[in-house]
């Protein structure tokens, strides 16, 4: 109590007591069970070397840009969640459209089928290395629109080099160059260049790994590629295939539901009730769910007792400048002075996650503003992020 012996002694008590509760290996159990441990003791805040009031002000500058819809800002550090601001009182619970954030879900979900590959769940031998048109898991691909696909491995498609279909050109920028997305007859054969009303899918736009030959390829640090959701969708296509049952399911049954998902919602589901997941996006979760995920990938693919992905296969897909949907700093692209560790997931309108393993912290925001704002919203959002880490802020991120 104030005035009585000791007092001052107080705040070091709680936080010795919050310490103690810290498990070293926790994972927040599910929402109906209470979800992430919180707090928003300053002291204990401090303790987990960050700053509280540079952290209030990442929270009001991630809401202060202005969203079409309900935004979010989540801070977790050390297992604790330090920071939630919504826009709207209704936001905890909302399921918010993620944008590409879902190309990091299918990435993942193809780790756990590469792994399977090697313990015999699946009888296939298959790896980042392998085709992505072989009939054995996309038969509806054949035969083949362009006879370069034949080339085209998963690694291709991670690495945004595939030459299928790119959104957009840099060259051209008055009109996208991908058409026919939710307008498709039929959404395989959109995927795979077999509907003849959008030749768009059929062609590829450069030979695989050679993006450097298409006048339109983006640069992105010194890794060149051509932006391509239609790429992506080729992987719930494989995974329907390889597990005999509707991607969406697979997504469900093999990654959310062990993270202790509260639930998905899907985006124009493509051709329901068969196909739900556009699986180079397409995704709707709670702010809180997409930290499940990020806190995934910061624990190096373990979830409780559980290795969902090989930690091997994950840390060569986020410790490399290749792929951009699970963005390394390893070149320093995302910021020279951050951490070569820091990896960004990313999704138009203003959803990304930065997770920062050295630090232990993840950093999130969803919402929907223009993308027009959003690379320079982007950056600014990661330079408070390092503000909020004492010392960093003044020696390293001014």
């Amino acid at each position: 109590m104030p005035g009585t012996p000791f007092a001052f002694l107080y705040p070091l008590i709680l936080i010795l007591l919050l310490g103690a509760c810290q498990q070293l290996d926790y994972y927040p159990p599910k929402e109906a069970e209470g979800g992430w441990r919180t707090t928003s003791n300053h002291a204990f805040i401090r303790s987990l070397q960050l700053l509280p009031d540079k952290l209030a002000e990442l929270g009001e500058y991630g809401l202060s840009v202005k969203s079409s819809e309900v935004s979010s800002v989540l801070v977790i550090k050390d297992g604790w969640l330090v920071g939630e601001w919504y826009s709207a009182p209704q936001g905890k619970t909302t399921r918010m459209y993620v944008a590409s954030v879902g190309k990091s879900f299918a990435t993942i979900c193809f780790g756990i089928a590469e792994q399977d590959s090697r313990t015999g769940t699946i009888p296939y031998q298959l790896s980042k290395k392998s085709n992505v048109y072989d009939r054995r898991w996309l038969p509806m691909g054949f035969p083949l629109s362009d006879p370069r696909k034949k080339e085209i491995t998963f690694d291709h498609i991670f690495r945004q080099t595939s030459g299928i279909t790119p959104e957009n050109s840099t060259v051209e920028k008055t009109r996208p160059i991908e058409m026919g997305r939710n307008q498709w007859d039929d959404y395989v054969a959109w995927v795979v260049g077999h509907d003849p009303a959008w030749p768009q899918t059929a062609r590829l736009f450069f030979p695989p790994g050679r993006p450097e030959l298409y006048p339109g390829h983006a640069r992105w640090g010194e890794h060149r590629g051509a932006y391509s959701s239609v790429g992506y969708a080729h992987i719930g296509l494989v995974l329907a295939e390889l597990y005999q049952m509707p991607a969406h399911q697979f997504l469900e049954t093999r990654l959310l539901e062990p993270l202790g998902f509260s639930g998905i919602d899907y985006e124009e589901p493509p051709a329901p009730p068969h196909v739900k997941w556009f699986s180079a996006g397409g995704l709707h979760m709670t702010p809180r769910d997409f930290a499940r995920f990020a806190y995934l990938l910061l624990r190096e693919g373990r979830w409780r007792q559980q290795q969902l992905v090989a930690k091997q296969w994950l840390q060569e897909m986020t410790s490399t400048p290749f792929y951009e949907n699970l963005r390394s700093n390893s070149d320093g692209y995302l910021g020279q002075h951050y951490p070569p560790d820091l990896l960004r997931l990313f999704g138009s309108g203003g959803n990304f996650a930065f997770i920062v393993p050295s630090h232990d912290l993840i950093v999130l925001k969803t919402g929907r503003i223009d993308n027009l704002f959003l690379e320079r919203h982007m950056h600014d959002f990661l330079r408070r992020t390092f503000l909020m880490i004492p010392g960093y802020a003044v020696d390293r991120a001014r």
